[in-house]
């Protein structure tokens, strides 16, 4: 059977349950003052995106993006970082900065130390650099919006760690797919010369997309098994 509330027109909510550290400090949903205070279980939200903040005593808000499910309850924890928590937060962005300039420097110094390799290595070389360096702008870019809005969650943290390995992943195998006849871009030709400049750029910013927008590259590649390897009517 359906979902009544579906059924007559009515909207699906959730509930959102509400800590912080410290506590009893007000709670705010959607930038509009709910009149209560941590811990707090707020029913009857309507299913989807809000955002959940804490007014601390000295006025700071601790914020954060949440997604309500129908007919679930989503807990969050608001609490600012200690010394430890902000040591981990600055290793973070010390490791991201760090590893972007170390491929960088890679993609731009290949003519000291890859002369020796031909065109194709030369070139995935300069994908899977592309690759990380777009998954560490997407990082960089996470990093700074969300220590902006004070709700910087450390959870993360081996995301931050093993993100520009996905990229870098992400990034050559997009470009072994393109380049393949696996997967097609509408109304993009490449040149068969796989070390032209233009082409070289193509792929290049192909790797930096797919290591940016890893989820939606994941999403592709996804439907993409799916395609490739789908089962045979039994009949």
């Amino acid at each position: 059977m359906g979902d009544p509330s579906a059924s007559n027109g009515a909207p699906k909510t959730g509930a959102l349950s509400v800590c912080s550290l410290p506590s009893e400090v007000p709670v705010l949903l959607d930038g509009i003052a709910t009149g209560k205070s941590t811990p707090v279980t707020l029913d009857d939200l309507t299913a989807g995106k809000h955002t959940v903040a804490v007014r601390l005593v000295d006025g700071k808000l601790i914020s954060r993006r949440v997604t309500i499910a129908s007919g679930k309850t989503v807990t969050v924890c608001l609490k600012q970082l200690n010394d430890e928590e902000r040591g981990q937060a600055m290793v973070i962005a010390l490791y991201t900065v760090g590893f972007m300039v170390v491929l960088v420097a890679l993609a731009f110094i290949d003519r000291l130390y890859l002369g020796s390799f031909d065109d194709l290595t030369r070139l995935i070389i300069y994908i899977a650099c592309s690759g990380g360096i777009g998954s560490l702008a997407h990082s960089i870019f996470g990093y700074i919006e969300h220590q902006s809005k004070n709700d910087f969650d450390l959870s993360y943290f081996w995301w931050y760690i093993l993100r520009p390995f996905i990229g870098i992943i992400y990034g050559t195998f997009a470009f072994l797919f393109v380049a393949g006849g696996l997967m097609t871009l509408s109304g993009v030709s490449v040149d068969t010369n796989l070390f032209t400049t233009k082409t070289v750029m193509f792929y290049c910013a192909l790797s930096f997309l797919a290591g940016y927008a890893e989820h939606a590259f994941s999403l592709q590649l996804k439907e993409l098994a799916e395609a490739v390897f789908k089962k045979e009517d039994s009949n």
